[in-house]
């Protein structure tokens, strides 16, 4: 009864609100008067394909169950009507017309949805695909040039082994480089060495010859040398001339 009540005043509140329905019955009549639903209409289905349609939409599997489900939900609504716990009234009329409109709407853009949605999702598997290819084309050739090192070990052993050489060849280097600097600086020690011992030698025999040649002068300025002098020439003269005659 309760139910019964609240569905009466809601029937009362939608009489005084009756002004709209003959609007949404004009618009009704409008949306089924447009070119495409026009077009709808002369494309409308047999009968046997629309109940065929109608059966497809039902829950089950088999026609048997489907048919069940039918003549179930058949019976419940004519059990709430006949009992009056359910009242058929405008909201009922603006029920199922908002219903059938949503429907009609569901089956005409459920295509287009559909392919919209099969199209984007093409797309979308489409550049994944693509995104795949290039990183994997990118793996690959990391994955080649990683290759391409694979005997850096041998190379970096090889490189290891000639610096080692050239550390050695340059220490040698260094040391001859010692060596003959030392051979140089040794060989300049003994060169001015030997100059200097060649000047002391120059010198005492400069100081000798001055001294002996100074002692001869000496000497000779005696008047007993100078006699001695003279008479051996007479002497050796007069031979001379003794051994020519």
């Amino acid at each position: 009864m309760a139910f019964r009540l609240t569905s009466l005043r809601a029937a009362g509140a939608l009489r005084s609100a009756t002004p709209a329905t003959p609007r949404l019955a004009q618009a009704t009549r409008a949306l089924s008067t447009t070119p495409a639903n026009r077009e709808a209409v002369q494309q409308r289905e047999s009968p046997e394909k629309k109940a065929q349609s109608l059966l497809d939409a039902l829950p089950g599997n088999s026609l048997l169950t489907k048919t069940g489900y039918l003549t179930v939900g058949t019976s419940l609504a004519t059990y709430l009507v006949s009992k009056e716990i359910y009242v058929l009234n405008e909201e009922s009329v603006a029920l199922i017309a908002t219903v059938g409109l949503l429907a009609v709407l569901y089956r005409t853009a459920r295509e287009p949805y559909t392919e919209f949605a099969e199209g984007y999702i093409n797309n979308m598997i489409n550049i994944f695909k693509e995104a795949r290819k290039e990183h994997k084309a990118a793996v690959q050739s990391r994955i080649d040039q990683v290759a391409e090192l694979k005997d850096v070990v041998d190379v970096t052993k090889n490189m290891f082994q000639m610096s080692k050489e050239l550390a050695q060849m340059e220490s040698q280097i260094f040391e001859l480089k010692q060596r003959v600097a030392y051979a140089a600086e040794a060989k300049s020690v003994l060169d001015s060495w030997v100059r200097h011992e060649a000047n002391i030698r120059e010198r005492e025999q400069k100081e000798l010859a001055t001294s002996v040649i100074e002692k001869s002068r000496q000497e000779l300025m005696k008047p007993e040398v100078q006699n001695e002098i003279l008479n051996q020439c007479i002497a050796e003269v007069e031979k001379l001339t003794a051994k020519k005659l």
